[in-house]
């Protein structure tokens, strides 16, 4: 028999396609026997959330509002300050027509407008299948928060060396994970 616990909902993490346990590396890479450390810098990471979105729709404004009830991607940095957005970059044209995404800058919370109905009413439908997924490079490990930095800012207490090819985009998802369909695609370029 099994108990219900919320592990089973926790976000799941990928470092090169591999799933792992992030908060172990982590705690790994940040001990002192391991500053000299770079095996993760510039490795792909991957978070996808495991947990059911909620959705709500302002029939007045025509505003669909896609989020996490709970934090999504915490172990991870995405912006290394305020004034750095994530920018719509498509939208499947199979859930909406003519819809209008906002900028992000908070990597749990998506914003559309000008939704219909019936548009809504198809997202609404498929709420339980609908998952948030981000994806970037390790840039290295955050002193004060711990988290793996996805930007070259920041006070690093592990940082990756300089490589002046190396880009570290930002890419944030609407994921249908029952038929693999990207919904919304969001993109921050280094």
């Amino acid at each position: 028999m099994y108990a219900y616990s919320e592990l089973y909902e926790s976000d799941l993490y990928y470092l090169d396609k591999n799933e792992v346990l992030l908060y172990k590396i982590l705690n790994w890479w940040g001990i002192e026997s391991h500053e000299e450390s770079t095996e993760f810098c510039f490795n792909s990471i991957k978070v996808r959330s495991n947990k059911t979105l909620q959705v709500s729709y302002d029939t007045q404004l025509k505003t669909l509002k896609i989020d996490s009830k709970k934090k999504f991607a915490h172990l991870l940095s995405v912006f290394e300050n305020k004034h750095v957005y994530l920018k719509n970059e498509y939208i499947n044209s199979n859930y909406f027509q003519k819809v209008k995404a906002e900028n992000i800058q908070k990597i749990n919370t998506m914003h559309l407008k000008n939704v219909t109905v019936n548009e809504y009413e198809k997202i609404k439908k498929n709420q339980k299948n609908l998952a948030f997924e981000l994806e970037g490079k390790v840039a290295g490990l955050l002193s004060g928060s711990g988290k793996l930095s996805l930007h070259r800012n920041g006070d690093f207490l592990r940082s990756c060396p300089h490589k002046e090819k190396e880009t570290f985009d930002i890419v944030f998802k609407l994921l249908n994970i029952k038929t693999k369909e990207v919904v919304a695609q969001y993109l921050l370029k280094e």
